[in-house]
This record gives C-alpha cells, sequence and structure tokens, in this order.
C-alpha cells in the first residue's frame, strides 16, 4: 500500500523562501518513506518564470529525496503527481520547466505524472508532441 501526500498551491507559494522539504514519515517513528506525493498547482505559478522556478525546485528537491528504488525490486516506484486541475493554459515557461522535472525524475527513477489534465493543457502537449514524453492523467469529463 502506497502513502500520499499533497501539498495546495498556498504552500507551495510560501515555501519559496524554504528549502524544499523532504519526503516525510508514515507516521512518527516509522521507517516507511513516502512513496507518493501529489502536488497542486495554479496557472499563475506554472506560467510565471520566477514561480515556475521555484515550483520546479521544489518539485525536483522532493524527486531527489525521495527513495531511490532498487532494481528489480518488488516495491512500488515513487511517484510525484502534479495536479494541473487549476491549470487553464500552458507558456513556455511552464512547458520548460515540466519537461527538466520530467528528465530528472527519469533519471533517478521516479514516476512524475501529470494529473487532472484538462483540454487546453492536453492540447498544448498534443501540438508539441510532448504527449509522448509524459504520463498525463486527464481530468474527468463533466456530465
Amino acid at each position: 500500500m502506497s502513502s500520499h501526500g499533497s501539498v495546495p498551491p498556498d504552500q507551495m507559494l510560501a515555501k519559496q523562501t524554504g528549502p524544499t522539504t523532504p519526503p516525510q514519515r508514515e507516521s512518527p517513528g516509522s521507517e516507511k518513506p513516502l512513496v507518493e506525493q501529489t502536488v497542486c498547482c495554479s496557472t499563475s505559478q506554472l506560467n510565471s518564470l520566477k514561480t515556475a522556478r521555484q515550483l520546479s525546485d521544489d518539485l525536483v528537491g522532493w524527486i531527489n529525496a525521495a527513495p531511490k528504488p532498487e532494481p528489480a525490486a518488488s516495491k512500488p516506484r515513487p511517484t510525484l503527481n502534479l495536479d494541473l486541475g487549476d491549470v487553464d493554459w500552458l507558456s513556455s515557461v511552464g512547458i520548460n520547466e515540466l519537461i527538466q522535472v520530467n528528465r530528472k525524475a527519469r533519471k533517478v527513477g521516479v514516476k512524475f505524472v501529470l494529473t487532472e489534465v484538462g483540454d487546453s493543457v492536453r492540447e498544448v502537449f498534443e501540438l508539441t508532441r510532448l504527449e509522448r514524453m509524459f504520463h498525463v492523467v486527464s481530468s474527468a469529463p463533466a456530465d
């Protein structure tokens, strides 16, 4: 069973002045590291150069601190989910930072997943042919 965590966008912005925190433990005294983290972000966070870089730095900090998967291990790979449900559009700044985070995650064996991806953002990935580079999970269609 995997552990889950979530960081809302306002807390990600608040972390701009402080260092990135490593993956947390399940409970006090537990030796099981957090193997799945979900981070929410907004359109402004992802498309502004300053905040996009800070978001990228925070995500890479989590990736660097995540437990490293062992070859042929039965344990699940650490997973970092980036919730794009509040992102309406994506600029070249945002695309570049996502590419950098994805590259770092792959290099160290962390699964980087873009979740709650809306139609307009998905279209950007399709037009740029980046949908093949990322693990993208669309948001549920409205009923």
